[in-house]
């Protein structure tokens, strides 16, 4: 008997702190189920995002101003709201066209395409932000196939591209706004103090620049002998292609005055000027945006009080230089 008490002992003393370890893990189990249901909270109270002030209003994941980049843009999306209720724009900017897009000397967007959409929005209440994009996200050409709309604009990364002339190609693929800009003049560009004929490039070797209306469909279209028996070679930037031109490794450029503006003391254009736009600068846009509804209200703004002559006027102190060129060639209004 005396055996047995002291089993009885042993169990009641091996139970008492079984019973502390169980409400000790409730108690933990309960701490762990608030402390959650807390941070889902939390969680669900704040916008997935950054929220970025634009305009005066707040945007969810967009770049203020005129410094982003393509993957920037393809997490911003386009025409997100703001805050304050409003629609955001997005709008794609470049940096290689001489006086309207290029990169000043503390390293930022600038030029008079970036002074326009500051007044157009402002004008139409619009809430708007610059992006930086590739020219070729917006609209892109491969040797040998038609030139097609681009991923980003395609796919709203942002809502417009800025500054790109009309023609018959794009406007199956694309939306335009009032042109703002006059069509720019196209030469066939050479080395200067080369020989060459202008009129006839059978059996040459060709430059184009990515993206842009001078393409080679646009020399086919032209009265140059030759133009559908060439060699074509197509570069991303303005520096790319002056620098072929230099080095022999395509015997002309076909490109507008304005964009290799900043090469005019080592290339000669040619006589004859061409172009294959039927209308000048505009806003471009997907067919199925309403941004150039926007944009038209703030631009035809503008034009009645005066802002826009003035932005043309003001363009050649604020942003021309000799390699940029002095002037803004504006629509006549």
């Amino acid at each position: 008997m005396e055996h047995g008490d002291s089993k009885v002992d042993l169990v009641h003393r091996n139970e008492a702190p079984a019973s502390r370890i169980l409400i000790v893990a409730v108690g933990i189990c309960a701490l762990i189920a608030i402390v959650s249901v807390i941070i889902a909270a939390v969680a669900l109270s704040r916008p997935s995002t950054p929220n970025i002030t634009v305009n005066g209003g707040t945007v969810n994941g967009g770049t203020k101003g005129a410094s982003g980049g393509s993957s920037g843009a393809s997490s911003a999306r386009a025409a997100v709201s703001s805050t304050n209720g409003g629609r955001v724009w997005g709008i794609q900017v470049g940096h290689d066209f001489a006086i309207q897009e290029y990169i000043n000397t503390t390293g930022y967007l600038a030029g008079f395409h970036l002074d326009l959409i500051d007044a157009v929005c402002t004008a139409a209440g619009a809430n708007c932000y610059s992006i930086w994009d590739q020219y070729t996200n917006c609209w892109d050409s491969e040797v040998g196939q038609h030139s097609h709309g681009g991923q980003a604009l395609l796919d709203s990364w942002y809502d417009a591209c800025t500054g790109w002339a009309q023609n018959v190609g794009r406007i199956q693929v694309f939306g335009f706004s009032k042109p703002f800009v006059k069509n720019a003049a196209i030469y066939l560009h050479f080395k200067t103090g080369s020989t060459y004929n202008e009129n006839d490039v059978t059996g040459k070797t060709i430059g184009f620049l990515d993206s842009w209306i001078p393409d080679e469909k646009c020399l086919e279209q032209t009265t140059v002998t030759g133009a559908n028996a060439i060699t074509v070679k197509h570069f991303a930037t303005t520096d790319a292609l002056n620098t072929a031109i230099q080095n022999g490794q395509v015997d002309a450029g076909f490109a507008s005055g304005k964009s290799m503006k900043a090469f005019d003391k080592v290339l000669t254009k040619s006589t004859k000027i061409y172009s294959c736009s039927i209308q000048g600068l505009s806003m471009m846009t997907r067919k199925d945006s309403d941004f150039n509804a926007m944009w038209n209200r703030g631009f035809d703004k503008i034009v009645s009080n005066g802002k826009f002559k003035e932005l043309c006027k003001k363009s050649s102190q604020t942003h021309g230089s000799e390699a940029r060129g002095q002037f803004v060639d504006c629509v006549d209004t």
